[in-house]
């Protein structure tokens, strides 16, 4: 079995992945959900399973994966 990868960059904010577009940022989450929930599924819970489920651009221009909702990404850049 072969996995074809997202192409990826460390961004300049040095805390996470970037993706140079939207488009890739969304393929890698459906990618990093799929791996997550084969990952709990074989363990045999999802039980406190953290799973990305949005992208957002950061001041970088890099595009990130987060599993916080909006509200608590706006709340957190806010502050």
């Amino acid at each position: 079995m072969t996995y074809k990868t997202v192409d990826w960059r460390n961004c300049d904010c040095g805390v996470k992945r970037a993706f140079a577009s939207r488009s890739e940022a969304e393929k890698a989450m459906g990618r990093a959900q799929a791996k997550r929930t084969r990952k709990a599924d074989a363990r045999g819970t999802r039980r406190g399973l953290k799973v990305e489920g949005r992208v957002y651009e950061c001041d970088f221009g890099g595009w990130h994966l987060t599993s916080m909702s909006r509200k608590q990404y706006e709340e957190l850049v806010a502050a």
